[in-house]
């Protein structure tokens, strides 16, 4: 399955438009590692840093060259927009292309998945759902009666729901009443089906389960605790606008998108607040396969071939990543080349006119024309290989 992650996780029609805003683009390197001046020196007792302040690696006991050859390696993908390593909550290593810097932002793409994940955790916790075993019937009204009627928030977390799955929900408009009819194509819990409608339901879920609007839901119980100010995030709405896209589409800072890894990393707690209960976090990253809820898992059935370590990672169309390993308080961010403009908005409009749409195709040519704007011509900017990514990650902990 090695290099297959284009096609399993996204649904590579969403490789969209050439168009979309402005925003810096290229790819020169302008700052290869961090050492930000002023800095403390990590303590040296057990307290947990949160900050995610600049230190040079060898302050918490890692090498510079092991750094700088996970940063070289991602960037040998000229569509790389920036690249974050931290250890133990101290980032040891960030690179920006040139023309974009620590304040640009990124976007998810299905990284979102494992941030609406967590929500569905909190919810959860909060007595909104009973448990992960609850069919999603008992909120989801329109799947009584159906075959669908006995699929639980379990098998949608981990993509096993039987829902079919290369829908095109991007294109579809009213993206939760799509997901809403999708047809059910196997025995729920049978097997694994990445579907991105499948976790465009978590829309409806969260704001009939909690009455709160899945983006609102998010800002209050996700980002605000972990320091991420929803005001400076895009959260994008589906082409009716009023309805959250929860398979997708978050505009932050590569620092935020950190934070959200450290989460994870840590058990789900953000200093001395459980924000994601522990257990939901452990069984998020505790994979069927190669899956877990709404989490890859870096492992040899996701590679077919043996691999270090226990790394986990949030994925996203044309190279977006959040990789984390917990055992060594290791993560990793990776952001690819976005246009867009914060005046834009981030209501999808995919018809001819005003295209709107979370544009990374542009930086990775992968753009297929349509809504009256030219697809990309020429060969695509080819990435890096992940299985060679997840073995530096590794030696940065392991000689």
């Amino acid at each position: 399955m090695k290099l297959s992650i284009i096609v399993v996780s996204v649904g590579l029609a969403c490789s969209l438009f050439g168009c979309g805003g402005g925003g810096s683009s290229g790819s020169t390197v302008n700052n290869s590692n961090t050492n930000t001046a002023g800095s403390p020196p990590p303590a040296t007792e057990a307290a947990e840093h949160w900050g995610l302040s600049r230190v040079e690696p060898s302050e918490v006991s890692l090498q510079q060259a092991e750094v700088d050859a996970v940063l070289d390696h991602i960037f040998s993908d000229a569509a790389t927009q920036s690249a974050l390593v931290s250890k133990d909550g101290y980032v040891v290593g960030e690179r920006y292309a040139e023309g974009f810097d620590a304040e640009s932002l990124g976007t998810s793409w299905s990284v979102a998945k494992s941030f609406y994940s967590a929500a569905m955790g909190v919810a959860v916790e909060e007595g909104h759902f009973t448990s992960v075993t609850q069919p999603a019937s008992e909120v989801l009204t329109e799947f009584v009666g159906t075959d669908k009627e006995a699929i639980t928030l379990e098998q949608i977390l981990r993509m096993r729901s039987g829902l079919a799955s290369n829908t095109n929900v991007f294109f579809s408009g009213d993206q939760t009443a799509h997901a809403l009819a999708n047809t059910l194509t196997s025995e729920p819990g049978s097997r694994f089906d990445y579907s991105n409608a499948n976790s465009q339901l978590f829309e409806p879920l969260l704001a009939r389960a909690t009455g709160m609007d899945a983006h609102s839901y998010l800002s209050e119980k996700i980002l605000r605790p972990i320091g991420i100010d929803p005001t400076n995030v895009g959260m994008w709405l589906d082409e009716t606008g009023t309805q959250p896209m929860t398979y997708c589409c978050l505009d932050m800072r590569p620092d935020d998108f950190l934070r959200f890894g450290l989460l994870f990393a840590r058990d789900g707690r953000w200093q001395d607040t459980q924000v994601v209960p522990a257990d939901y976090v452990s069984a998020s990253l505790n994979p069927i396969g190669f899956y877990g809820y709404q989490w890859w898992a870096m492992n040899e059935n996701y590679f077919d071939e043996p691999v270090r370590g226990d790394i986990k990672s949030a994925i996203g169309l044309n190279g977006q990543r959040v990789i984390i390993w917990p055992e060594h308080d290791i993560v990793v961010v990776v952001l690819t080349q976005y246009q867009h403009f914060a005046n834009q908005g981030y209501v999808l409009n995919l018809q001819s006119g005003t295209v709107n749409f979370p544009d990374t195709c542009t930086g990775r040519n992968s753009c297929i024309g349509a809504g009256g704007r030219p697809g990309s011509t020429g060969p695509q900017v080819r990435t890096y290989d992940l299985y060679d990514l997840v073995e530096l990650i590794v030696n940065l902990a392991e000689d």
